[in-house]
């Protein structure tokens, strides 16, 4: 194999199901040369099996198997293995899209000053219906400014592509954050040079009321908030050490189990937003989501009023 343009870093854990499509909607990518790390995170649910025979049948496939400490840390673990200038990142229940690797890389070559990219994304539901396309914007001065002043970033975290050299001088990701390491990174790398986007959509994503940006909101809420804290720090020539720890003992408490990775109330939120993406395109799936929420919660006001039909709002 001649050396990687890009190395495409994945972390499973527990993606039986889902783990096939993905792994072929990389290996079948054209125009690009690739190797693809995927981090086995103490799967239980046969991942780790479909992984090891992927990768006999193909070489670029480069498989790491490590005890569950969660994704930050399984990112760091492939992203320390990684050998090209560029990493794109892959979720494990994530598919890209034919061409995604080729486009983003002539993006990096027309973009010179960028050390991060994405593209545009369909949001899917569990189920795989498309539920709204996640646009993005075409002004690399724009995105990047929206990103430094408001934390918006590529639509998805496994629809970016980091300079590896750029990642290796911010820190990387970093441990502390357990959940948005993501932003915290994004961020950071906005700092030392461009941001630019495919407007096309080349990337997939499930939005899973039962995943990190369903179930979890409030934890993920905090880990942003000192994500934004620390950039602000750094903006004033201050320490980011104060917030830093914080996010070291919400994650040290998270992985020895003293704090529930999702409550009743965040998981009805997730099930309702859920609701209200599918409303047009599927009513039915809709009331359902928003019997689910109720379910979950049944003091929570909104989504009564969907199913009640008041309200069109999310």
């Amino acid at each position: 194999m001649n050396s990687p343009a890009i190395s495409v870093v994945m972390g499973v854990f527990n993606n039986a199901d889902t783990l096939p499509a993905a792994l072929d909607s990389i290996l079948s990518q054209e125009g690009v040369e690739l190797e693809f790390i995927a981090v086995d995170d103490g799967s239980t649910d046969g991942s780790a099996a479909i992984l090891d025979e992927a990768a006999k049948r193909d070489p670029r496939l480069k498989i790491m198997h490590k005890k569950n400490e969660g994704l930050t840390r399984a990112l760091i673990d492939g992203c320390a293995r990684a050998s090209a200038p560029w990493i794109a990142r892959q979720d494990a229940d994530d598919v890209s899209l034919p061409g995604r690797l080729a486009a983003l890389l002539d993006l990096a070559r027309q973009r010179p000053d960028s050390v991060l990219l994405a593209s545009a994304a369909w949001c899917l539901s569990v189920r795989g219906e498309r539920l709204r396309q996640v646009a993005v914007e075409s002004d690399p001065a724009l995105a990047r400014q929206q990103l430094l002043d408001a934390r918006v970033g590529p639509p998805a975290h496994g629809s970016a592509m980091f300079s590896r050299e750029a990642y290796q001088a911010v820190g990387g990701y970093r441990a502390c954050f357990y959940f948005g390491q993501d932003s915290d990174l994004w961020m950071r790398l906005a700092e030392c040079g461009g941001v630019a986007y495919r407007t096309e959509v080349l990337y997939a994503y499930r939005w899973d009321p039962g995943a990190i940006s369903g179930a979890s909101r409030s934890l993920q809420k905090k880990f942003g908030q000192w994500g934004q804290a620390c950039r602000c720090a750094r903006a004033a020539g201050k320490s980011e050490d104060p917030f830093l720890c914080q996010a070291a003992r919400l994650t040290d408490d998270i992985r020895r189990g003293r704090v529930k990775k999702a409550r009743a109330t965040d998981r009805a939120i997730g099930l309702y937003h859920a609701g209200c993406l599918m409303e047009t395109s599927d009513p039915s799936g809709a009331r359902t989501y928003y019997r689910q929420a109720v379910s979950a919660n049944p003091f929570f006001v909104r989504a009564w009023l969907r199913l009640l039909g008041i309200g069109r709002q999310a």
